[in-house]
């Protein structure tokens, strides 16, 4: 493949089609997005990576253009294990946000010689439970809305601007860009996933970090969640050899806020990984 060649396709995963891209050459590195959002959660990512790898993003289950076929059971993490086997993949970096964090480290515990780094990014857990005022309070108010345009609001306000931020303190052509993809995406969600049961990893992750033995490094924003924080210390303190970078200026979706420092900081860990091609780091 032509590095600067995007291709953009359709896999069968059995019970849904998953909506995928890739630009690259190299070692592979698969993104994961969050809840809510959709593969252009990465699009300050997916073009830099594609200089250094063989960059890999799409749409999870239920969002964006990733649609289910039959009502059923799932897990997201044996959705992963399927797109990385039609794409002929052995191994590959795996760098997830929010709900992709959790898949990626779930996937990495289901199925670890497939992993050659993980990248968990404002990161949730399986097994974690988050109780804080701030996460009841979005929960109780996205049950409330009662509309679209409302569920999108809410939304943005704990997990775009931060529980200590305002909107107007977040740069408007972010918050622009976050508002459009939760739209879409949203608006096949919630018809798709009410038809599906989602069953995570067992027993789930936050007891069996220490199981993971490969490079990983968590990145999180500073002015994220304060569950989101003890939650990416878990992982640092659990995983061994992990490493944490804190970027200063981003909420949840770091990656979007603060792309410069996001990408310097993944692409630093990348070069330092043992690859296939070379033994090092392609980056």
């Amino acid at each position: 493949m032509d590095d600067t060649q995007r291709k953009s396709d359709f896999i069968d995963v059995g019970t849904a089609k998953l909506c995928y891209e890739e630009q690259g050459q190299g070692t592979p590195v698969i993104m994961i997005h969050g809840g809510g959002l959709d593969l252009h959660n990465w699009d300050s990512q997916f073009d830099v990576l594609a200089e250094h790898y063989r960059a890999i993003r799409y749409d999870v289950r239920c969002y964006g253009r990733s649609m289910t076929s039959e009502p059923g059971a799932f897990s997201y993490h044996e959705d992963l294990l399927h797109l990385m086997q039609n794409l002929g993949l052995s191994k590959a970096v795996i760098m997830g946000l929010s709900l992709g964090g959790y898949v990626a480290i779930d996937f990495a515990l289901a199925h670890p010689d497939m992993v050659l780094a993980l990248i968990p990014v404002s990161p949730g857990l399986t097994g974690y439970e988050f109780k804080s005022k701030a996460y009841l309070e979005w929960g109780r108010e996205m049950q409330e809305a009662k509309s679209l345009d409302e569920a999108v609001d809410v939304f943005m306000r704990y997990w775009t601007d931060g529980p200590s931020r305002t909107p107007d303190q977040v740069d408007p052509g972010v918050r622009d860009k976050v508002r459009q993809i939760e739209m879409n995406s949203f608006a096949n969600f919630f018809p798709s996933m009410g038809q599906n049961r989602e069953e995570r990893l067992q027993p789930p992750a936050i007891g069996r970090l220490a199981e993971i033995h490969v490079p990983t490094l968590v990145i999180v924003g500073d002015v994220d969640m304060p569950e989101i924080h003890e939650v990416a210390d878990v992982i640092k303190n659990a995983v061994p050899g992990a490493k944490k970078v804190v970027i200063k200026g981003g909420a949840h979706l770091v990656n979007m806020e603060r792309p410069q420092e996001f990408n310097a900081a993944v692409l630093e860990f990348l070069s330092t990984i043992a690859t296939p091609e070379s033994g090092k780091g392609s980056g």
